[in-house]
């Protein structure tokens, strides 16, 4: 799954969190990090790792495979929520704005 595909699971906690219980039943919800696979953009692939497993760092490499941390999955949720959409936005615009973010402001 990529990041435009995952924006429709970041628009309520309550989403997130049912999201998680299927798809990541060993991460807490508040220790979830998100990570892009290979590159920063919206058609990387996603990944969630266990904050207390990789302590929050930035870039890690596992396999082979490099992986760029994004936000928290909270911070992710509270960020679509709060500041990155609109009632006039697609999924592929959030998904933008939080990668730009990502890259020039945080």
């Amino acid at each position: 799954m990529n990041l435009t595909d995952f924006i429709k699971y970041l628009k309520s906690e309550e989403e997130a969190i049912q999201y998680m219980n299927t798809h990541y039943p060993n991460i807490d919800y508040y220790n979830a990090e998100v990570y892009l696979k290979e590159s920063f953009n919206t058609n990387s692939e996603l990944v969630i790792f266990d904050d207390e497993k990789i302590d929050g760092l930035i870039e890690i490499e596992i396999d082979n495979e490099k992986y760029y941390n994004l936000f928290t999955l909270s911070q992710l949720v509270d960020e679509v929520y709060g500041y990155f959409s609109n009632i006039h936005s697609t999924d592929q615009e959030i998904a933008e704005r939080i990668v730009d973010y990502r890259i020039n402001d945080a």
